[in-house]
C-alpha cells in the first residue's frame, strides 16, 4: 500500500510541477531569424519603400527580438504564436502589435487585419 501511495504522490508532484499554458516551441519557428523591410502593401496593392524608410524585425528562439527602424531607435520584445499564422509583440515600451502573417518564399508579410488589406513585406536576411 505504501508503495501505490509513494507512486501516486510521485505522479501527482510531477503533474503539479510540469508546466503549461502559452510555451510555444520558440526554437522551430519560421519566424526566427532577421528580417528586412522591402515594401508596403495599401489596399491591397504592393509599393516601394520611401527614401529613408527601414524597418527590421529579429526574432530569438527564446521568445524575444529586437525591433529597428530608420532614427536607429531599438525596441526588445517578447513574441507568441497565437494561432495559425498570428504572432503577438509585446515591446518593453508598453505597446502589444498583433500580426496575421504569411511566407512568399524568403519573404515575410505580415498584416495589420486578417483581411490582408495593408501590411508590410520583409525580406529573410538570416538567422542571428
Amino acid at each position: 500500500m505504501k508503495k501505490i501511495y509513494a507512486l501516486m504522490t510521485l505522479v501527482t508532484l510531477s503533474l503539479a510541477l510540469s508546466s503549461c499554458g502559452d510555451e510555444w516551441e520558440y526554437w522551430n519557428s519560421d519566424l526566427l531569424g532577421h528580417w528586412e523591410m522591402v515594401s508596403v502593401i495599401e489596399n491591397g496593392h504592393e509599393y516601394d519603400l520611401a527614401i529613408g524608410e527601414y524597418e527590421e524585425y529579429t526574432f530569438y528562439d527564446n521568445g524575444t527580438g529586437v525591433y529597428r527602424n530608420e532614427f536607429g531607435t531599438r525596441v526588445r520584445f517578447d513574441w507568441y504564436e497565437r494561432g495559425s499564422r498570428k504572432v503577438e509583440l509585446r515591446f518593453d515600451d508598453g505597446i502589444t502589435e498583433v500580426y496575421y502573417y504569411e511566407f512568399e518564399g524568403d519573404y515575410l508579410i505580415f498584416y495589420e487585419t486578417s483581411s490582408r488589406r495593408n501590411g508590410w513585406v520583409f525580406r529573410y536576411a538570416g538567422r542571428s
